[in-house]
């Protein structure tokens, strides 16, 4: 957390914002060595002058590195006599959030179709950067859910036929869409900063017909901070504290 933005410093309270070890002495910080982060441009470089007032507001900082992806689209339904209208649910959005910097979104991926024509057979899902979607089934096939691991991935469509009947006016799902994965690096965020991480889950299945969709694989998130890595398959938060020299 950064400094005060008034009152008494000590080097007490500069030794806890940058980690140092005891002893300490202020010739430490100045801002061209190796414990001040470049963040802090208002501290004087060495050889300048340099005192306690010279750190109000001072927040030693790390880079995060991320990424994300939403949540895959459901599967369509399949419809053994005539077709369907409208399409499965659409995955959810994964999002980083912290006051320190703009929220990062990466949105789910839409939804199949239910049952949009007379072909029967189930089409596979949209494969996502981690992996493929849920396969494409026959005339007669349940759809299919992406592999686990394959985060964002859209599920399959359901086939159009009820087991045993070979009708030939109804039609089979569309497998869903997969989300973006969507990656960077956050500059100097202030160590002991919160980020609140929502994961999106896999847009629901489309229901209805003779055989109902699946949802799409649920979303992803990886922060890393150094050596620190933490991964997120639901919702949390990451807080990270080790200092950033």
């Amino acid at each position: 957390m950064a400094l005060p933005a008034s009152g008494v410093i000590s080097l007490a309270d500069l030794q806890t914002e940058f980690g140092t070890s005891s002893p300490v002495s202020l010739s430490q910080f100045y801002l061209d060595g190796s414990i001040v982060t470049p963040n802090n441009t208002g501290v004087p470089n060495s050889g300048s002058s340099i005192s306690l007032g010279d750190f109000y507001g001072v927040a030693n900082a790390s880079n995060v590195t991320y990424e994300i992806i939403g949540g895959g689209g459901g599967g369509g339904y399949g419809l053994e006599n005539g077709t369907g209208s409208g399409r499965a649910g659409t995955g959810g959005t994964t999002t980083l959030a912290a006051i320190a910097f703009s929220t990062i979104t990466s949105t789910g991926g839409i939804g199949g179709l239910n049952a949009p024509t007379s072909a029967h057979t189930g089409l596979a899902g949209e494969a996502s950067y981690y992996g493929p979607g849920g396969s494409a089934v026959g005339q007669q096939g349940q759809s299919q859910p992406a592999p686990e691991g394959s985060y964002g991935a859209g599920a399959g469509g359901a086939g159009g036929d009820n087991p045993g009947t070979y009708g030939t006016a109804g039609g089979g799902g569309h497998g869903g869409a997969a989300s973006t994965r969507v990656a960077g690096t956050l500059t100097y965020v202030p160590v002991g900063t919160v980020i609140t991480v929502t994961v999106g889950a896999g847009g629901a299945g489309g229901v209805g017909g003779n055989r109902a969709g699946v949802a799409g694989h649920r979303g992803y998130a990886r922060l890393q901070v150094g050596n620190t890595v933490q991964e997120f398959k639901s919702s949390g938060t990451f807080t990270f504290t080790v200092p950033a020299s």
